[in-house]
């Protein structure tokens, strides 16, 4: 089994809803060109950590929605064509049409420019204040949000 390989999961969701949020909000082509701005600085390490990705395919399960995902799928196609020794790492020979994989260090850039526009914390935060500014109290805010985040 490859080592150093980070899926998405219940522990990053916060991360895959950054960028499907900067997504949404700049549309496909700018995100696409903020990405490739970012892997055009990144050094490819083709012993590094990998963020492998997942195309949402059902909505019980943790995946990346089909816009963001395709852009994510060219990108390690990129990367492959800049550094071929990729290949010998089983999560980029044998990505498809539902896995795909970038550099760990790649993904946590992505990350961190997603959350300069949209801080999952701060979502949080305005939503209760926003409750509560509607006359629920804390706790009742507060079980708003829970039960927004739980999956329909």
């Amino acid at each position: 089994m490859e080592q150093h390989v980070r899926t998405l999961g219940r522990d990053n969701l916060s991360e895959l809803e950054s960028v499907e949020r900067l997504v949404a909000s700049i549309g496909p082509a700018a995100f696409e060109a903020d990405v490739r701005l970012l892997s055009s600085l990144h050094t490819v390490d083709t012993e590094s950590a990998i963020q492998s990705i997942s195309r949402l395919t059902h909505p019980s399960l943790i995946g990346m929605s089909e816009t963001p995902f395709r852009v994510f799928q060219r990108l390690c196609d990129e990367l492959v064509l800049r550094a071929p020794a990729l290949l010998q790492r089983p999560s980029y020979r044998c990505r498809n049409g539902d896995t795909t994989a970038v550099p760990f260090e790649l993904w946590l850039a992505i990350v961190r420019h997603a959350r300069e526009f949209f801080d999952p914390a701060g979502l949080d935060a305005d939503f209760l204040v926003t409750r509560m500014r509607e006359g629920h109290s804390s706790k009742e805010a507060f079980d708003a949000l829970i039960a927004s985040k739980r999956p329909k």
